[in-house]
């Protein structure tokens, strides 16, 4: 059986030496009127200007961690407090644009792969994302781990730290899942 083709982002798993995740996650601004969208499982680095912004290449950066949805204080269409998994290029006169990140420098993330199926040899290895902007229908990101740029320890955005133990995650075939976390060469914290 194949394995799926749907991209999801980073999606938080767990954490490592198998302490349970609390779902902690702290609020940073996004620009008014930032002209990137903002996915939930976005990569996402700290902008020389203020806030939040997404990490759309494989460039190595600074990462701050994985966007996990936004709150506009004042939607300029309702005037009413507004929640959602994903920003889009929002213009707002009042209150702020909160994003939150999920930043825990021993957090796990669940990714899909994209490229040669490299099955438990990915394994301790690092690589880059391959950005895909993700669904306007359910705020999830596209991204995916490319599996055809391992780098250095410090030339690669995520470390493989396991292959996914889930039922459906075929070992050995194209787009496997792994778990994998942000790399400490480019981890900002």
């Amino acid at each position: 059986m194949a394995n799926s083709t749907v991209a999801f982002g980073f999606r938080p798993l767990g954490k490592l030496g198998g302490n349970p995740a609390a779902g902690g996650q702290d609020q940073y601004v996004i620009v008014d009127n930032y002209s990137s969208s903002i996915f939930q499982g976005d990569l996402v680095k700290l902008n020389v200007t203020g806030g939040v912004i997404v990490v759309d290449t494989s460039a190595l950066t600074s990462i701050f961690g994985v966007f996990n949805g936004c709150l506009v204080e004042s939607d300029p269409s309702t005037k009413k407090p507004k929640w959602s998994n994903f920003y889009a290029q929002t213009n707002i006169t009042q209150g702020e644009i909160q994003a939150y990140v999920i930043n825990d420098p021993n957090q796990l993330y669940l990714v899909k792969s994209t490229g040669t199926a490299l099955g438990t040899t990915a394994v301790g290895v690092t690589f880059k994302q391959a950005y895909v902007a993700g669904s306007t229908n359910n705020g999830i990101s596209g991204a995916y781990l490319d599996l055809g740029t391992s780098a250095a320890a410090s030339g690669g955005q995520v470390t493989v730290v396991n292959l996914s133990p889930f039922i459906g995650n075929e070992e050995t075939a194209t787009n496997e899942d792994y778990i994998v976390r942000l790399s400490q060469g480019t981890q900002l914290l």
